[in-house]
């Protein structure tokens, strides 16, 4: 039987002291396992010499693809290149400064041979090399996005991860989806595991994916977080033509009643036109009734999307069929 094809997509930004040690321990490894190795390396817009490093591994082992982004698009949009261009049955990925020892590769891809839809690893003594402060805001961080998602993980950010080849045709990634990867996969019941690895400081440079702004844009994707999952894992549960139909029918049914209690007000003789209730009445039909139309417009465009970009609002694990 042919082994099976894993692909490694490695997001590189100025890595030219790191990537061709990581590349040669990708190249070794694979000599030792059951395995063959799909090498994706990723140059997002790095400064120095890190694409001239990739280009010249690309062209000397046929394992490795380079890619070179034309500017630095991010570490999201980096993995997505990837992905885009993987055929493995499993894909991993992995960080270009050896920050994890490469032999973790063998026990993601047991995992995932074990029937697990995505494995993270939680990189145990990494607080030990950053400062307190950076601890207690990355963990008040993951504890929200834990409350969010209803996913415990120890460690969202560690480079090394691994995923079924089905699981990630319904994942894409846009800004900075990589820090929830585990929480919107969660959305389609991927089985999922974590283990510990230990955590080895980079020997050369600082790494480009991160910054002292990265907990405030965690915390300002948070509300994009919670409405895409709710979203993604119910999305038929609350139509836009029950909820603002709904809303707009009984709004214009009480803005309707209220009209007719004032014509008839106004058919007794009384006056009714410096009355705010009659603003209100009229307000409250105008409103409902554009309420209707906008949960119109909503069907409309929840068929679009899922009909137009060919995504389902499910996921089979497995289909079996007699021979």
């Amino acid at each position: 039987m042919s082994k099976k094809l894993v692909s490694i997509v490695i997001p590189c930004i100025n890595e030219e002291k790191n990537i061709n040690r990581t590349l040669d321990s990708l190249l070794k490894l694979e000599q030792t396992i059951d395995y063959n190795f799909e090498i994706l390396a990723i140059n997002d817009g790095s400064k120095d010499s890190t694409w001239k490093v990739i280009s010249e591994y690309a062209t000397k082992y046929p394992q490795i693809i380079g890619i070179d982004q034309m500017m630095n698009f991010g570490q999201s949009a980096a993995y997505q290149a990837g992905f885009d261009m993987a055929h493995g049955e499993y894909i991993v990925t992995l960080s270009a400064d050896l920050e994890i020892p490469i032999e973790n590769i063998t026990k993601v891809l047991s995992l995932l041979e074990d029937g697990y839809d995505f494995v993270n690893t939680h990189r145990v003594g990494r607080w030990g090399h950053e400062k307190a402060s950076r601890q207690v805001q990355s963990g008040m961080a993951n504890r929200i996005i834990t409350k969010i998602s209803g996913v415990s993980m120890m460690d969202r950010g560690s480079g090394l991860k691994g995923f079924k080849r089905q699981i990630l045709t319904q994942l894409k990634l846009y800004g900075e989806m990589h820090r929830f990867i585990p929480d919107y996969l969660s959305a389609f019941g991927a089985r999922m595991k974590e283990f510990d690895v230990e955590f080895k400081d980079r020997d050369y440079g600082k790494s480009a994916y991160v910054g002292a702004t990265r907990t405030i844009k965690v915390m300002l994707d948070l509300t994009t977080l919670a409405f895409m999952l709710y979203f993604a894992r119910k999305p038929f549960s609350m139509m836009p033509g029950r909820l603002f139909g709904f809303t707009g029918a009984v709004t214009t049914g009480v803005g309707g009643m209220t009209v007719f209690y004032l014509l008839i007000l106004k058919l007794m003789g009384q006056s009714i036109g410096n009355r705010p209730l009659l603003t209100i009445a009229v307000l409250m039909v105008i409103v409902g009734i554009q309420s209707m139309m906008m949960g119109m417009i909503g069907e409309l465009m929840l068929r679009t999307y899922f009909e137009s970009s060919g995504r389902k609002n499910y996921m089979s694990r497995e289909v079996v069929r007699r021979s």
